[in-house]
């Protein structure tokens, strides 16, 4: 029976999550995160919700393991692990971290070709580029 009571408990963290992203609380939505049980926490949903939260928080290193992880699953994964690293570049590069900002595009490439396409009808990416 405790089983249950776990993945029931599990199931609710994670919806409470949900509604708090939906609410934009993110320092909410790492709470709950965080409370799941080790196995759920690298479920490619889990990942992605979590990495919106870093990106809302500007938390980077975070994202950054996040987006590790979610760059090795499929294709919506990788997807979003690599608009996360165009986002980390764009900052990198409003800050004046040039290099930083071009090793993230080069990882968002990496992560998944196409975004080489996105990158370049971006003009502050482009901009990151040169």
């Amino acid at each position: 029976m405790t089983g249950g009571r776990d993945a029931l408990r599990s199931t609710m963290g994670f919806s409470a999550a949900e509604g708090y992203a939906t609410l934009e609380l993110w320092p909410e939505v790492f709470e709950e995160l965080e409370d799941l049980p080790e196995i759920l926490r690298f479920a490619p949903a889990v990942l992605r919700l979590e990495l919106r939260a870093c990106v809302a928080l500007q938390a980077w290193p975070r994202g950054e393991e996040i987006a590790a992880h979610l760059g090795t699953m499929g294709i919506l994964d990788r997807m979003m692990a690599a608009g996360f690293h165009a986002t980390v570049a764009r900052e990198f590069f409003r800050d004046g971290r040039h290099a930083e900002a071009k090793a993230a595009l080069r990882q968002a490439v990496e992560t998944w070709p196409s975004c080489k396409d996105v990158v370049m009808k971006d003009p502050s990416l482009v901009a990151a580029i040169l």
